[in-house]
């Protein structure tokens, strides 16, 4: 994904999903790929929920997070409004995910996306929709 424009803002260095630093944080690198943006994640053990599987927790904060990426690639950026998300399977802590966001709908006051996260097999493991206010 190095060969991909990379999104992240300088002006956000603490945020907690892609503040570079922000050593409690996840880190993330959000790239542009075409009109998407995306990403991967390896998480550790110390995100589990249930044993040996990625808190759902986490996962909320995935899709949130990638949700407000999905109109950087358009040049906009806003502010979750609202979320949702479903697991569809568990995820094991040893696996690395491929996290995308698409933008949906566009309007004056914001955007809609959606957001997949897929394990290594390319089986998605989550997915999840929102609504982000221009910020």
């Amino acid at each position: 994904m190095n060969d991909l424009p990379l999104l992240n803002p300088p002006q956000c260095p603490e945020c907690f999903g892609c503040g570079p630093d922000n050593p409690r944080g996840l880190q993330l690198q959000i790239y542009q790929d075409g009109t998407d943006a995306v990403a991967t994640f390896a998480p550790d053990p110390g995100l589990s929920g249930y044993p040996d599987r990625m808190h759902g927790g986490i996962v909320g904060l995935l899709v949130d997070e990638m949700l407000v990426y999905a109109g950087a690639p358009h040049g906009i950026w806003g502010m979750t409004a609202s979320v949702r998300y479903w697991v569809r399977k568990p995820i094991p802590l040893d696996a690395t995910l491929t996290l995308r966001s698409r933008l949906t709908q566009r309007s004056e006051r914001g955007f809609r996306a959606t957001v997949a996260i897929h394990l290594p097999d390319e089986v998605i493991a989550a997915e999840g929709e929102g609504l982000c206010v221009l910020r």
